[in-house]
């Protein structure tokens, strides 16, 4: 692969596609709002595949072709495929109420970067922009450029007709021995495509804005010109030479100035390997490998961070990955209770990775990718150099949520946490899903699914739904020890306060025979509600989560901590005492959190504090 199979930047319509608009910021000129996005995973649920083999799925309740993935397909996922596309549309719609018209979207805007849904996004935003003025910067995720360059893809899960799954190829050599229907609509797109597609959108400079650059150019403010900057921002202009391939790949990483004032800097952490035999392949780990293949980027984030003090410009970061550890310092000991390669701990950005983006600059970052709510805080032994890095939650999972940046000064931000309760058209598909339903049941297949997931009241309590599914289908059965799912979802609160002041001993006696009690009679007490929902009430949606569990529970956890704290282990000896005391160790650091929902930072004097509603 070299530089001529990289398609040039378009510079007609797309870029000039809205024109200045005098009436940004209704606010206080001293006060700037701006919105974050994160992780729509859109998929276009009406699409036209262009496809003689499959139109869609009829929805008498809209008189169209629906192209859904089936509901199995999302139990079994971290992110929903279908009502997410309505959750978008609404929390656009409460945006425009609240005339936040500056709005950031942190990778993963579609669900594998697919021409049908970059379209789909593309006129969402196209809509917002022209009628509304609002105007977005967009960065890659791992599911927008799955491959650089693009290629042959497919899905097996789409909702069929008669309630079966109906595969969907981009060649009919993809899924041999099925009946898939091909359309090239469901096929890769890479950087090229993508980009130009949402020209507009950050990737490319606008005549709206004050500045634009990007890393591969010299960072000249004062002798800015939008034609030169047009000229420059040519995607070949854009590329760096993979080291393990000495191939050329593209960085859509940019700096734009939309405002007076304020400087949002587009980390693109996308890393891909290349082998003959599968090409390109994407990676989630995110800068933890960035740093070394991408480390151009290191370099030219010094340089933007002394100009932007320089200046006095309120430098913003954001990127899909996040820059700070998301566990609330707990990540080191779920690595021990549980393995390195469970609950996507190879995510976690370890402290050299962090240590090196605060020393280049970077104050606050906005992330993406592990569809969480979380504040975190690298700050390096001689106290120099601070980031925060705000996880901004998924639209398509538990919490679905979106977050503000009210800027009040250079240094001084208000963060709120918005969560998307009531979505319109959520339970559009919900007719279709219960054909699913029937089909599974009619074909025993072992797939089915708990059909109580379709009385959810509003979104919130869907995605809530969403996650109890996937954690007794997938995460319980992947993530955890055996033996320790099977006491957190049986004891009762009355048992732990007791075994929380029992000696080491007896500890694990009791463990040991309460655990042969359970294995004797499964059915046992298994109670609706368990410790580990609320672990990840608390993992996922963090003050979110937490305000979600019954004060009652809260209390119980509370006296539970306490009593904990005096309780110890032999560090020789596994055993379920030691498993129960290290998990709520875990639990404890969640729970005792840092500001998440509504808060400030003071990036002057390096300070969080949580805001009282």
């Amino acid at each position: 692969m070299n530089r001529k199979y990289i398609l040039p930047s378009i510079l007609g319509a797309a870029i000039h596609l809205i024109s200045p608009n005098p009436q940004l910021f209704a606010q206080s000129s001293t006060e700037i709002k701006i919105a974050f996005l994160s992780d729509i995973h859109l998929q276009d649920v009406y699409a036209d595949l262009q496809s003689p083999d499959f139109r869609g799925l009829f929805n008498p309740k809209t008189g169209k072709y629906a192209t859904i993935r089936t509901m199995k397909s999302q139990l079994n996922s971290t992110r929903l495929f279908n009502e997410n596309y309505f959750a978008f549309i609404s929390a656009l719609e409460d945006l425009k109420k609240k005339e936040i018209q500056l709005v950031v979207l942190p990778g993963d805007f579609t669900d594998d970067g697919q021409p049908m849904n970059v379209l789909a996004f593309q006129k969402i935003l196209n809509h917002y922009a022209k009628n509304f003025g609002m105007r977005f910067y967009v960065t890659t995720g791992n599911h927008d450029p799955v491959k650089p360059f693009g290629g042959i893809a497919g899905k097996r899960d789409f909702l069929g007709v008669d309630g079966s799954e109906q595969a969907i190829a981009g060649t009919a050599d993809l899924y041999k021995n099925t009946d898939a229907a091909t359309s090239d609509q469901i096929n890769y797109w890479g950087y090229p495509e993508i980009t130009q597609a949402l020209a507009a959108y950050g990737f490319f400079p606008s005549p709206q804005d004050v500045f634009w650059a990007h890393p591969f150019e010299e960072l000249d403010y004062d002798s800015y010109s939008f034609d030169q900057a047009i000229a420059s921002s040519n995607l070949e202009n854009r590329v760096y030479s993979d080291a393990d391939s000495g191939l050329f790949l593209p960085d859509a990483s940019y700096l734009v100035e939309p405002i007076a004032g304020i400087w949002l800097l587009a980390l693109d952490g996308n890393v891909y390997t290349h082998s003959e035999e599968d090409n390109w392949s994407g990676s989630s780990v995110g800068f933890n490998q960035a740093v070394n293949h991408k480390n151009h980027q290191l370099d030219w984030i010094r340089k933007v961070s002394t100009e932007a003090e320089n200046r006095g410009k309120t430098l913003i970061s954001f990127s899909h990955y996040p820059l700070v550890e998301f566990h609330d310092g707990a990540s080191a000991e779920m690595k021990s209770l549980f393995g390195p390669n469970k609950f996507q701990l190879e995510r976690v950005p370890s402290s050299e990775t962090s240590e090196l983006y605060a020393a280049a600059g970077i104050n606050i970052h906005f992330a993406g990718h592990m569809h969480i709510n979380d504040t975190g805080i690298y700050q390096d032994q001689s106290t120099t150099h601070t980031m925060y890095n705000i996880q901004v939650p998924s639209l398509a999972a538990f919490p679905p949520a979106y977050k503000t940046a009210t800027i009040t000064s250079q240094d001084n931000f208000e963060i709120e946490t918005i969560p998307l309760t009531e979505v319109g058209h959520m339970n559009e598909f919900f007719d279709l899903y219960r054909m699913e339903h029937r089909w599974l049941l009619e074909n025993q297949d072992p797939g089915i699914w708990d059909t109580t997931i379709l009385a959810s009241k509003d979104y919130l309590e869907y995605t809530r739904n969403h996650l109890r599914e996937l954690t007794k289908s997938r995460f319980i059965p992947s993530d955890w020890p055996e033996n320790l799912a099977i006491l957190l979802e049986n004891l009762s609160p009355k048992e732990l306060i007791l075994w929380s002041k029992m000696d080491e001993i007896k500890s694990d006696r009791f463990l040991q025979e309460k655990l042969r009690t359970l294995q004797i009679n499964p059915g046992g007490m298994n109670p609706k509600h368990s410790i580990i929902d609320d672990f990840y009430l608390l993992k996922n949606g963090d003050e979110l989560g937490k305000n979600l569990i019954p004060e009652d529970r809260l209390s119980f956890y509370e006296e539970l901590i306490t009593s904990l704290s005096k309780k110890t282990f032999s560090s020789s000896v596994q055993n379920l005492n030691r498993e129960l005391i290290q998990f709520f160790g875990i639990f404890e650091k969640l729970y005792q959190s840092n500001p998440s929902d509504h808060f400030s930072i003071d990036l002057k004097n390096n300070t969080i504090k949580k805001i009282q509603d």
